[in-house]
């Protein structure tokens, strides 16, 4: 019984590296490496998306237009008056 645990266990503990095809590893690499690239991609898109409120500011006008496209209707009707 002690010989047939030792070979059981030197057959599961041995590597069955031997047994792949070495394109097969190569192929694996390859898929982790894009798998890698296609995370690290959408990480870098996320960080440099601006968060709801700096779009939202974007989106609006500033006051300094505001301002300045009401200024000059508003002088004229008060000449008006």
């Amino acid at each position: 019984m002690d010989t047939l645990r030792e070979r059981l266990k030197s057959e599961v503990d041995r590597p069955a590296i031997k047994e792949i095809d070495p394109r097969a590893g190569v192929a694996a690499v390859i898929a982790v490496a894009i798998v890698a690239a296609g995370v690290g991609f959408v990480i870098y898109r996320r960080r440099r998306q601006l968060s709801l409120a700096r779009r939202l500011q974007h989106a609006l006008p500033d006051v300094d237009d505001i301002r300045a496209s009401i200024k000059k209707p508003l002088e004229r009707a008060v000449r008006a008056l």
